[in-house]
């Protein structure tokens, strides 16, 4: 019996965006010039996470628990040992920020070179700086729902969905950048038109289950959301999903919103 054919028509470039994240996974393992660098930054950021679980487990458990119910009952006890997670999660995330930020770059370009995807001297890597930009996508959106994510796995689950389509955007924001998608562009990319993130956020086309990026997005948000290795390994595997889209986009022709501008430009002239 034959196997799933790469060609849908349920998506736009032929494969499910949700299978990138895990396939990333088994593409790091199977691509041993990509370990190096995953393997080190992780431990680095495991170490780091460990020791900031360590000295807010030993100063501020106790402390929260007795805000949430003076008579420490055991629920009590369980709700702050996740809000230690979610707070050792943020510390580990804003001190790895840089270091996080160069890995997840090298490994988005390593692994558009190695499915030879990669244009030399036309593709540019996106600067730190670029991707450091705390002004993302639905920023105030993403703060305001992190607490969400102290609710084990279903928590993670509804953060992850309503965040979807722009975690998704913020990791192609990479692909984009390198082939210098204009602004107006990513949008109609991402949405189906040209929409600001503003009113993106009204639409409930924008967590449509059917759109590429909310899907992608979707699944590594949800990696993101288990302990310690959610946020110090997933970021990295992440990237590699998310070069893996963008080859399967450069094999399809590039990006819909940038043939479809680049057809209308040619009719009208």
């Amino acid at each position: 019996m034959a196997g799933p054919s790469i060609i849908s028509t349920s998506h736009k470039y032929g494969r499910d965006p949700i299978r990138y994240p895990i396939k990333a996974i088994q593409y790091a393992l199977s691509h041993p010039s990509l370990l190096p660098t995953v393997i080190r930054v992780a431990c680095i950021g495991c170490t780091l996470s460990i020791i900031i679980l360590v000295v807010l487990l030993a100063t501020v458990l106790k402390p929260q628990a007795e805000l949430i119910s003076s008579n420490l009952e055991w629920w009590a006890w369980f709700i702050a040992v996740l809000i230690v997670l979610l707070e050792s999660a943020i510390c580990a995330g804003l001190l790895m920020i840089v270091t996080q930020s160069k890995a997840q770059t090298k490994l988005f370009v390593a692994t558009m070179r190695l499915e030879g995807q990669w244009r030399e001297g036309e593709m540019i890597p996106q600067s730190t700086m670029k991707d450091l930009n705390l002004i993302k996508k639905a920023f105030i959106v993403r703060i305001i729902t992190l607490p969400i994510q102290i609710i084990p796995l279903v928590g993670g689950a509804i953060y992850s969905a309503i965040n979807a389509t722009f975690t998704g955007w913020d990791y192609m924001d990479r692909y984009f950048d390198a082939i210098k998608l204009s602004s107006k562009l990513q949008r109609v990319e991402v949405f189906g038109e040209d929409k600001s993130d503003c009113s993106a956020l009204c639409y409930s086309s924008t967590y449509d289950a059917d759109n590429d990026y909310a899907r992608f997005g979707f699944m590594c948000s949800f990696l993101e959301s288990f302990p310690i290795v959610g946020w110090v390994v997933f970021p990295l595997t992440n990237a590699i999903a998310a070069a893996l889209f963008a080859c399967d986009i450069e094999k399809g022709g590039g990006p819909i919103s940038l043939r479809e501008n680049t057809s209308s430009s040619c009719v009208k002239s």
